[in-house]
């Protein structure tokens, strides 16, 4: 009985001494924490978005919003042709510009109700759109177009160029500007991006 009592007084003692570590303890071994992950009673604290013991892992969003694009970069002409008849003047024969965003299968998600009149692409003057209501995005593992159109009174809106862009990846590190851009496809846009958890 005595043994066994003995036994137990060294087990609480262990027990005591090697039971995790508090903030008022120095026994813990510090952890490096990433992506502004702060250590506090020996364990890092994560922002929102990061997880694990060092906050190296991203937590995928419920969702991604996109509340505006920003059109940078486009093609001045169809072929060499203006966009436009350029009637009566020659600034009426550069495109009138808007955007329009398709998820994977095609199907439209987003069609500007604006459009930027006789505008033409030259790396100085930029084109944003506010988008209302914004497009939430909640599926990450197909890409989303975004679609650049002339828009036409006379005619059928001509399509200017387009190009994918994925919402999420898992290294992304979760940017405020989501940049969907193609030198070949001559086209430049700026997504401004919110995330959701």
């Amino acid at each position: 009985m005595r043994n066994q009592i003995f036994k137990l007084i060294l087990l609480s003692i262990l027990t005591a001494t090697y039971s995790g570590c508090s903030s008022k303890s120095n026994d813990c071994e510090t952890v490096t924490c990433l992506n502004e992950g702060v250590f506090i009673d020996c364990a890092c604290e994560c922002p929102q978005g990061y997880t694990g013991i060092d906050c190296s892992a991203q937590v995928t969003p419920k969702k991604v919003i996109i509340t505006k694009a920003i059109v940078k970069v486009f093609p001045n002409t169809n072929n060499g042709e203006f966009w436009d008849l350029g009637v009566p003047t020659v600034d009426d024969a550069l495109p009138d510009v808007y955007i329009t965003f398709q998820d994977a299968d095609l199907n439209t998600i987003y069609d500007s109700p604006t459009f930027h009149e006789n505008v033409i692409s030259d790396a100085v003057t930029f084109f944003e759109f506010s988008l209302s209501p914004s497009i939430e995005l909640t599926k990450f593992d197909k890409p989303f177009l975004v679609n650049i159109w002339d828009y036409d009174t006379a005619s059928e809106d001509d399509f200017m160029t387009s190009y994918g862009f994925f919402a999420y990846t898992s290294t992304n590190n979760f940017p405020d500007v989501i940049t969907v851009v193609s030198q070949p496809d001559e086209i430049l846009v700026d997504l401004e991006v919110t995330y959701e958890w």
